[in-house]
């Protein structure tokens, strides 16, 4: 079953040019999804159009079935939340405790029932320590996590990461990519991650890749950057991880793992066989 499907979807911000061009695919419901692109591929744009916060010039998208159009968006956007890609535009609270409350207020979630809500999701993102704290005490990793706590607080069928990791430290950025690493297995939740990290899509279910408001690659992220040759062209690079299995592949040697750790420990087992 498809929570979204997505049909000749076009968009312009001008007359000049569309920064989305015919783009069709659907995503599985409980499944992985991975956007990635270049900065103007159209990755950011299309994130706005799946939670209703711009209107195509063409083609159409739908949500769990319901068309995204006017009259369904308040049951649309009961079903999905967004994360976006600076922490210090979407923390919205006085502190951490009043952040995931907002989301929950607007929903009209009785008093007596909230804290307990709050409690449970900022646990989830580990933050039930800072639930007191105001946001120039936190970090943005840390606010990140309250705005991920935020958006689960209000139980959406699906998240849309909109370059949630990009204005992060290195540190930060790998919490960040392991928290959403760890949501999935969740049948009843569908996660979009739009990103320029390489290495986050290798732990999707599905790839997708934009150029020049385009899909030019689509697939499980092995046949995605099995096509090497097609992503320099676009210039972008593969994982260090497939660069190293293609590799191998080319030299008759099959390598299964996914990361680079799990390639050597690999390869070290088919040494010691020998």
């Amino acid at each position: 079953m498809n929570a979204i499907e997505v049909k000749n979807l076009s968009y312009a911000y001008d007359a000049q040019k569309d920064a989305l061009q015919g783009v069709s695919f659907n995503v599985e419901k409980g499944s992985y999804t991975t956007i990635i692109g270049h900065n103007g591929s159209g990755k950011s744009t299309l994130a706005k159009l799946i939670v209703g916060l711009l209107e195509p010039k063409n083609g159409e998208i739908l949500i769990d079935g319901l068309k995204m159009e006017e009259k369904n968006l308040p049951q649309i956007r009961n079903k999905i939340g967004i994360v976006f890609q600076n922490p210090d535009n979407q923390f919205i609270g006085s502190t951490v405790r009043d952040d995931i409350a907002f989301g929950l207020e607007n929903h009209k979630v009785p008093t007596e029932q909230m804290n307990g809500i709050i409690e449970e999701y900022a646990a989830l993102v580990r933050m039930q320590d800072f639930l007191n704290s105001e946001p120039e005490h936190l970090s943005g990793g840390q606010k990140q996590r309250v705005a991920i706590a935020g958006v689960l607080a209000m139980k959406p069928d699906i998240i849309v990461f909109d370059e949630a990791t990009s204005m992060l430290d290195p540190v930060g950025k790998e919490e960040l990519k392991r928290m959403i690493r760890s949501f999935h297995g969740n049948e009843d939740l569908t996660i979009i991650s739009i990103t320029h990290d390489i290495e986050e899509a290798c732990f999707s279910d599905e790839c997708i890749v934009l150029n020049e408001g385009r899909i030019v690659l689509e697939g499980k992220p092995e046949e995605v950057f099995a096509e090497a040759d097609l992503m320099r062209k676009i210039g972008l690079d593969i994982p260090f991880s497939y660069y190293v299995k293609n590799l191998f592949k080319s030299r008759g040697i099959t390598v299964h793992g996914d990361t680079a750790e799990a390639i050597a420990e690999e390869l070290w087992q088919l040494h010691s066989k020998r």
